[in-house]
């Protein structure tokens, strides 16, 4: 009888543990992830981090599955077009993904460690942000900024740019280090209108409530931003899109030809920031040149990372994408790969965030992004390709100096139909 009753014993003793383990695999949670290989984050860095998160989190598993760009973009405009199949959480890079995002403002409202202060401010805005919610948050920063050559500059006797330089110091500085003798060019183009110099200027191309194009396209900002275009082509110090075009025949993009000392400004980012390091090319770094008196633009992104609305688990959803996108986990893909994240007090602790080029490329980050006003008007591409041509004629000096004005207001019907038609179907 003692032997049953030990017997008996062990059973109810054994019976709470089996329940327990049982439960435990019912409440697990396969959380699916989907994301790209990059140079910033790689796919062995993604999975180690899935598996920090998952020792952490035994009652929630993430389920990674890498795609290429371009697979990636047509599964997740298939899968949230169609309503399902698509992941809880993912890149949504696409704005026309947005409407299929979770609203994650009562989740950030409820966070006390996760909040749009703990993320630079500008990339909160253009990436967090969108119609009053918060579709996502913001993984890793990037940003244009001007790298100069410093072994070109010194010789050629040339001081080096500064952080308050202007678009006529560009000019200026680019004609004075450019050499045709030894086929060396000063600086380069930016590659639209529109962007941070376009900005810098105060140059839009309609108002702000996507009405009207007068006052805008043909504003004074918008005739001086396109004469500094003008003048910069006629100052030679510059390659042509002739000699882009035929140097990118042959594998040498603006970044090849800096590195290689035949360009000796290049408006380029923080890879290539990193590529030159490597190469062990020394360079400095300034942000796009400024026009006095105006506010100052930088050309920035970051991606957005999200819960698609129809998840089954969006607080599990939520714990992991607030732990990658979060302090840990942009800390462990800056520590374990390239990344810059976008949350200020861990970029700080970047291996060499004391070096002057991390100094100023952080610098450029607090700068008011051109974004802003961009995501703002989902017309702007539209009109934009409606008056390209403006661009092309300055590019390729088919236009006088004396003739800018005019050719805006040639386009001003142009561009203004192209708003008429694009408003009601994007909206303002």
């Amino acid at each position: 009888m003692k032997f049953v009753r030990t017997i008996l014993v062990l059973l109810v003793l054994l019976t709470p543990v089996v329940s327990a383990v049982e439960v435990s695999a019912q409440d697990t949670v396969t959380i699916e992830w989907w994301s790209v290989n990059s140079e910033e984050y790689s796919e062995e860095a993604q999975r180690a981090l899935a598996e920090a998160f998952m020792a952490e989190h035994p009652n929630i598993k993430v389920n990674l599955t890498i795609l290429p760009e371009s697979g990636f973009q047509d599964k997740m405009t298939t899968t949230l077009g169609a309503g399902e199949g698509a992941p809880d959480v993912a890149f949504f890079w696409d704005t026309n993904w947005y409407p299929q995002a979770l609203d994650l403002t009562a989740y950030i409202e409820a966070d006390p460690d996760l909040g749009p202060e703990t993320y630079f401010e500008g990339f909160w805005k253009t990436r967090a942000v969108w119609q009053d919610k918060v579709v996502g948050l913001p993984l890793g920063v990037g940003a244009n900024f001007v790298m100069y050559n410093k072994d070109v500059f010194d010789a050629a006797g040339v001081a080096y740019p500064t952080d308050d330089w202007t678009t006529e110091d560009f000019i200026r500085i680019a004609s004075e280090v450019a050499d045709p003798d030894i086929k060396r060019w000063g600086g380069d183009r930016p590659r639209d209108a529109y962007r941070a110099i376009w900005n810098n200027y105060g140059a839009f191309l309609y108002s702000d409530d996507s009405t009207t194009v007068d006052g805008y396209f043909n504003s004074e900002a918008n005739i001086a931003a396109y004469t500094w275009l003008w003048d910069l082509v006629a100052s030679g110090a510059t390659p042509t899109p002739a000699d882009i075009e035929i140097l990118g025949t042959e594998g040498t993009g603006p970044v090849d030809l800096f590195m290689a000392g035949r360009l000796a400004m290049a408006t380029l980012n923080q890879g290539h920031m990193l590529n030159a390091i490597e190469a062990g090319v020394p360079f400095g770094i300034v942000p796009e040149p400024q026009v006095p008196g105006n506010e100052r633009y930088v050309n920035a992104w970051s991606l957005t990372s999200s819960i698609w609305a129809g998840t089954e688990h969006p607080d599990e959803a939520y714990e992991f994408l607030s732990y990658w996108v979060g302090p840990e986990g942009q800390r462990f893909l800056m520590e374990n790969g390239n990344l810059f994240p976008s949350i200020p007090e861990v970029l700080a602790e970047y291996e060499y965030a004391d070096q002057d080029y991390a100094q100023a490329f952080f610098g450029v980050l607090e700068l008011k992004q051109v974004a802003e006003w961009k995501n703002e008007h989902p017309c702007f591409g539209t009109v934009n390709r409606a008056v390209s041509d403006v661009w092309d004629l300055v590019e390729l000096g088919e236009i006088g100096r004396d003739e800018i004005a005019s050719t805006l207001n040639d386009y001003m019907d142009d561009a203004q139909a192209a708003l008429d038609e694009c408003v009601p179907r994007l909206g303002g």
